[in-house]
């Protein structure tokens, strides 16, 4: 090599004054990436939060309303809960009164429809597979499998579309973010 050459390289290898650049360009990827994940699970907790906030407002709304007496009455109680549970144009709420009658929000439109149920009757619902199921109406005094006597219930249920950077974390299965609750009404 010649001589002006070794010189330019010893020169170079004095030199810091583009090492922090340097620095900050490998260790900037690293942090945009963790910064992004934060951001992104946040976004995602927000969505849960308060889609659980909106179900919660609506059960508790529930809970200072009478149990239907009839299905007229159980199909005006949906109606008033899905009015508001209620969101965005990505959101889905379902209300069911008693397996009477159900009102569905579909982010445009609400929808009520007649369920197999009867208002007036009480049941002893249970959790199978992550749904409700019903079973058969009974007297309210008739006592349940679990030892508690049949009643009338509300179960609201809302999903919100969530989209991800990351996917594949805890409490989001695909885009969607889901909610439900099933509550007995006094």
């Amino acid at each position: 090599m010649s001589r002006p050459g070794a010189r330019m390289i010893r020169k170079l290898r004095r030199c810091e004054s583009g090492s922090i650049a340097v620095e900050f360009a490998l260790v900037a990827p690293v942090l945009i990436f963790i910064l992004a994940g934060v951001v992104d699970i946040g976004g995602a907790t927000y969505a849960k939060l308060s889609l659980d906030a909106r179900v919660t407002a609506t059960a508790e709304y529930a809970l200072l309303q009478p149990a239907p007496a009839d299905q007229a009455a159980a199909e005006a109680l949906a109606v008033k809960l899905i009015e508001l549970l209620q969101g965005g144009a990505d959101d889905t709420a379902e209300v069911i009164v008693n397996n009477a009658a159900s009102a569905t929000w579909t982010g445009s439109a609400v929808t009520t429809a007649s369920r197999p149920g009867d208002a007036e009757m009480c049941y002893c619902p249970t959790l199978q597979g992550g749904d409700v199921t019903w079973g058969q109406a009974m007297e309210c005094t008739t006592p349940c499998a679990s030892g508690e006597s049949a009643g009338q219930f509300v179960q609201v249920s809302a999903t919100t579309r969530h989209i991800t950077i990351f996917p594949g974390y805890a409490f989001i299965d695909g885009d969607r973010i889901e909610t439900r609750t099933v509550l007995r009404v006094p």
